[in-house]
């Protein structure tokens, strides 16, 4: 027999609506407002860059993943060539003693009379530290994020300018340019626009950087050539008062560059092809397939770190210039 159906009884529901509390005659205090975040990275000042002539972004804001690899992974604090000597062992620890032994070479070129230092490219601001620890008034600069944050660790109370040279609107003018492998990255026409905005009447411009002397059609082009950098300086304005070659010296830093680019870069991408081999055959093409552009890459960056091309169409300088007062 079917079921008898089950009789439900609707009771009312008294609903109470409960008024609010009476206002208060006396004003409540406002709610706390929390305190803004700290600018980043450090007191930046105005943002002084111009709109790009390319027409992209006037600050150019970007990260280099290869500079944070030598500075988180492989631990250095310079992040440039080194002046090696014979007794040097070819590994990371000698590495340290060669940059150690060219940026002293470089505080040795120091003009007198110098008060305040933009210090372009700064990278991890280890050199802005200890130019600030000898009494300079330095600022950095770099459109790299990352190098921001290191130089706002390192220095808090200076200012730090996010972007690149080339588009750099000062409010001042500095007594020091110092640029370590900082020039190569900007175009010349620009690189002497932005130098004639920024450097103070009878200042200097020490930098250290490599250049181009013979053009190799089977070589990455890298460097400005120097005979047009030379050229351009003097149209300037510019006086060279040093200009040391020390090309000889450096060759034991692209060697070691190799072995790690071989060991870190080919050596674990030969690992990971390895593994999708063995574990996943059938995904194991794909794998190949999506690390011929990094294989290409790192080809690419064992040509540019090949000593003896290096020494054939590149020379390793050291320079100071100075401007007329």
């Amino acid at each position: 027999m079917p079921r008898a159906c089950e009789r439900y009884t609707l009771r009312p529901v008294s609903l109470r609506i409960v008024p609010p509390p009476p206002r208060s005659s006396v004003a409540s205090a406002p709610a706390p407002v929390p305190a803004a975040p700290p600018r980043w990275p450090g007191p930046q000042g105005r943002q002084l860059f111009r709109q790009a002539a390319d027409g992209k972004s006037p600050r150019q804001v970007k990260t280099s993943f290869a500079l944070q690899f030598l500075h988180r992974i492989v631990g250095l604090e310079h992040l440039n060539f080194g002046i090696w000597s014979e007794d040097d062992p070819l590994d990371v620890t000698g590495l340290r003693r060669a940059q150690e032994r060219l940026v002293a070479r470089l505080f040795e070129l120091l003009p007198s009379g110098v008060s305040s230092v933009l210090d372009v490219g700064c990278g991890t601001g280890v050199i802005s530290e200890r130019l600030t620890a000898l009494g300079y008034d330095v600022e950095g600069l770099s459109p790299d994020p990352y190098h921001g944050r290191l130089f706002a660790g390192r220095l808090p109370e200076r200012r730090f300018h996010l972007g690149r040279f080339q588009e750099f609107e000062p409010d001042r003018r500095y007594d020091l340019l110092f640029l370590c492998e900082s020039a190569q990255y900007v175009w010349l026409e620009d690189f002497f626009q932005a130098v004639e905005r920024s450097l103070a009447p009878g200042g200097s411009v020490l930098l250290c950087d490599y250049f181009t002397v013979e053009f190799d059609q089977g070589r990455p082009r890298s460097g400005h050539p120097l005979d047009e950098f030379l050229a351009r300086a003097e149209a300037a304005g510019l006086v060279l008062e040093v200009d040391e070659d020390v090309t000889p010296s450096v060759l034991p830093t692209l060697r070691l560059g190799q072995a790690i680019v071989d060991r870190f870069g080919h050596g674990i991408l030969n690992l990971l092809r390895d593994a999708s081999t063995s574990r996943f055959p059938r995904l194991a093409g794909a794998a190949w397939r999506l690390a011929g552009p990094v294989t290409r890459r790192l080809d690419r960056l064992d040509r540019l770190l090949d000593p003896e091309a290096f020494a054939m169409t590149r020379s390793y300088r050291v320079m100071r210039f100075r401007s007329a007062p």
